[in-house]
């Protein structure tokens, strides 16, 4: 946000929601993943010293997806909470380890299972991974 600050491109291997948003949301110029050609690679090295956007087809598709249909993205919370599902914990290992009530856990839970349209801590977890919104 500073003045003359460099322009950062993010060049990775994860293109998960968990991942690119926070990226974007911190400043970042461009998300690229690392098996992009070479051309687009240095491409976007040049856009992004000049100041522009540059996002991965798959990252774009999904911020478009976000955009078309807000009502289905997760908030930076209910994202937090369904990874730690992903990882196997409990309600109330999660309240723990993010300083929350196990009742607010299972709220979170909720919200999420009906922004995915799922019924289950399975199915929200496999929807997640399939939509990218956690990686596993």
């Amino acid at each position: 946000a500073r003045p003359g600050a460099p322009h950062v491109l993010i060049v990775t291997t994860y293109d998960s929601d968990a991942d690119t948003l926070p990226a974007i949301e911190a400043g970042a110029t461009g998300y690229l993943l690392k098996d992009a050609p070479p051309e687009d690679l240095a491409a976007a090295v040049r856009t992004a010293a000049a100041g522009r956007t540059t996002l991965a087809p798959t990252v774009a598709d999904r911020l478009m997806h976000r955009l078309r249909m807000p009502g289905t993205a997760l908030t930076r919370r209910e994202t937090e909470v369904l990874a730690l599902v992903a990882e196997g914990l409990s309600n109330q290992a999660i309240g723990r380890r993010l300083h929350l009530t196990e009742g607010t856990v299972k709220s979170h839970l909720a919200r999420v299972y009906a922004k995915l349209g799922v019924d289950s801590r399975t199915a929200a977890v496999a929807t997640g991974t399939d939509l990218g919104l956690i990686r596993r």
